[in-house]
């Protein structure tokens, strides 16, 4: 039971230095767009896209940005080093709608400032992975949108984008998704 009791404080102890350490940290990445990042890592490894996207076997798997990147560097500390298949992962940042350049994975940040209709209809039919945050994004005819339930980050997936896409997005994927319905 004593050792029980000494085990309990360690991990306090743990968890207390760990929210110093978060706290103290500034400049970092909030909480929501780190477990964002891993997760849009992770959509990758869940979905394939057809083999034209690629110009060559040395091409990256490119994740990008447009607009502000709310992630402050956190989709690079997910990424850096990471593959998908045998492609190196390169994150990309987009300042404009009229900069968006090739990227299999395209984040789309809620601002004010970023027209997010414009930005799907831009990529168009490409084979790209269009994830958005705001509560229109599926409806506009975006691929896949973070939402809160229950203090938790969730997904949606607009399969008809999916496919216009033509992703193939694994049923494991689709199984943990709330699927967008018009």
């Amino acid at each position: 039971m004593r050792w029980q009791a000494e085990r309990l404080k360690s991990a306090l102890a743990i968890v207390a230095l760990l929210g110093v350490g978060v706290i103290c940290r500034a400049g970092e990445p909030s909480r929501e767009y780190k477990v964002k990042a891993a997760f849009i890592y992770n959509f990758a490894r869940f979905i394939e896209w057809p083999p034209e996207v690629f110009p060559d076997s040395q091409a990256p798997f490119v994740i990008a940005v447009v607009g502000a990147d709310p992630f402050d560097g956190a989709l690079e500390q997910v990424a850096t080093g990471k593959k998908i298949g045998a492609r190196r992962v390169e994150i990309r940042h987009f300042d404009s709608i009229d900069n968006i350049g090739p990227c299999q994975i395209l984040f789309v940040p809620s601002t004010d400032d970023v027209s997010e209709a414009r930005i799907i209809q831009k990529i168009g039919n490409g084979h790209v992975l269009s994830v958005g945050e705001s509560e229109t994004f599926t409806a506009n005819g975006g691929t896949l949108r973070f939402f809160s339930e229950d203090n938790k980050i969730r997904f949606e997936v607009n399969t008809d984008a999916a496919d216009r896409a033509k992703l193939q997005i694994s049923s494991k994927l689709l199984n943990l998704a709330r699927i967008f319905k018009k």
